[in-house]
Formats: structure tokens, sequence, C-alpha cells
């Protein structure tokens, strides 16, 4: 696949596989980091890696491979639509056209930290709540 974009369509890998490095991206891909160089010298990224991170993560292919359109599968109904579900949404949604690329892209990465934080509190209140239980039973 050839691309003009290959340092942003490997950013769009990275941010779908949450990995923070190359080294990690290239780990989560199966490849080694030295490929990931070649890619990048290449200007190529090949088009099977892209379509298996799509199929497995249910992103859009499109948006993986641009950056155009809803990341996510399904989502073009709903942003076609326009429709928001509250006006905090339609809010969001307003300010969120308004920004560049980059803003956006800042944004989408803390949103799904928090949300990636979120779970792991869970997790651990569920596992403290184990161990609790465990303690009482010894």
């Amino acid at each position: 696949m050839q691309n003009l974009s290959v340092v942003s369509v490997l950013e769009r890998l990275a941010l779908v596989l949450e990995t923070k490095t190359g080294n990690q991206l290239a780990e989560r891909l199966g490849v080694s980091p030295q490929t990931i160089s070649s890619w990048k010298s290449r200007e190529s990224v090949p088009y099977a890696q892209c379509v298996d991170v799509a199929g497995e993560k249910g992103v859009s292919l499109d948006w993986l491979l641009t950056g155009e359109g809803p990341m996510h599968r399904g989502e073009a109904g709903q942003v076609e639509r326009g429709a928001a579900e509250s006006p905090r949404e339609q809010a969001l949604l307003a300010l969120w056209r308004e920004l560049d690329e980059d803003a956006q892209r800042e944004i989408q990465r803390a949103a799904e930290e928090k949300k990636r934080l979120n779970t792991l509190e869970q997790r651990v209140s569920e596992l403290e709540a184990v161990v609790a239980a465990g303690k009482r039973l010894a």
C-alpha cells in the first residue's frame, strides 16, 4: 500500500493498538522494529496488516488508512444523521468539528486514556473485593 502519510497510518495503528513506542507497535504487529523503520523509509505499510488490525479492533479501514471518517465501524450512520444524544454531546461535537486534526487526535488519545484508567480502576476495586473476601474466609 503506497501512502504519502505512512507516519500518520503508523500513529493511528499505535493508537488503536494502545502502544506508546515504535518497539511496542512492532511487537503488537508481530514484526521487528527494523521492519517499522523500513516501512517508513519506503513510505509503504503492508495493506494486509492494516486490514487485519481493522478487523481485529473493529475500526474503519478508511479511517485507519486516511484518518478520515469515523474511527469505528458502524459510526458512519450516526455521524451522517448528526444524531448526538444530548445537548452536551451536540455542543462537544460542534467544538470538536472546529478543531484541527492534531487537536482532535490529542483529545481522542486523552479520552481513550481516561477510559482505560477508569477500566483499570474498576478492575482494581473488583480485585480488592476478592482479596478482602479471601481474607475473611482464611
